[in-house]
């Protein structure tokens, strides 16, 4: 008799749902220190090193600074946000604030995705929120010592998917059952209760 010996192996499924959505929106800050723009954060290239053209700067001010992205679809199921600050300048982060929000409030009211604190952070983090909403705020109060507020975002990334839909590069629709077709971005599950 024959025998025929099967060997299974295993391997994790990893779905891929790291689309970053901020091609699809719009950037803003507070204020723009010698012409640093909001927009140079979502450009690449992917770097922590400092220039004014190629980082966002916001203007040395006592009121708190902001910089604010706005997707252009309307809602998106954020998974995680990454974020890289201007090398060698973390005292200036110290303090901040992530938020997710359905609002342009400022200060804002919407999810508090992150808060730093106690010392010092690092510049380059990927800060995972799980949330749904419209604009996603870097929000700095405290800030430097000697300046007050300042934000200098050298990139970000937004990942996740446009709401409604999942899957790798968010190409899959979420299943009519799933209230307001919302589903998490990795597997399609509804995010709230079924109908």
């Amino acid at each position: 008799m024959l025998s025929v010996i099967l060997i299974y192996t295993t391997y994790p499924l990893h779905v891929l749902t790291q689309h970053n959505l901020t091609p699809y929106g719009k950037a803003t800050q507070s204020s723009n220190y010698e012409g640093s723009l909001p927009i140079n954060a979502i450009k690449p290239p992917i770097s922590n090193t400092f220039s004014r053209t190629l980082c966002s700067h916001t203007g040395i001010s006592s009121k708190p600074a902001w910089w604010m992205f706005h997707f252009s679809f309307g809602s998106a199921y954020i998974t995680d946000i990454q974020i890289y600050y201007r090398e060698g300048y973390a005292s200036r982060m110290d303090g901040f604030k992530l938020y997710v929000t359905n609002t342009l409030t400022i200060p804002p009211d919407g999810y508090l995705c992150y808060e730093d604190g106690p010392g010092l952070p690092s510049t380059t983090q990927t800060i995972p929120c799980n949330q749904l909403g419209q604009y996603v705020i870097y929000y700095d109060d405290r800030g430097d010592y000697q300046f007050g507020p300042i934000i200098e975002l050298c990139y970000v990334a937004i990942n996740g998917c446009p709401k409604a839909t999942w899957g790798k590069d968010c190409s899959q629709t979420c299943p009519s059952k799933c209230i307001d077709k919302h589903c998490h971005p990795e597997n399609g599950s509804c995010f709230m209760e079924c109908k």
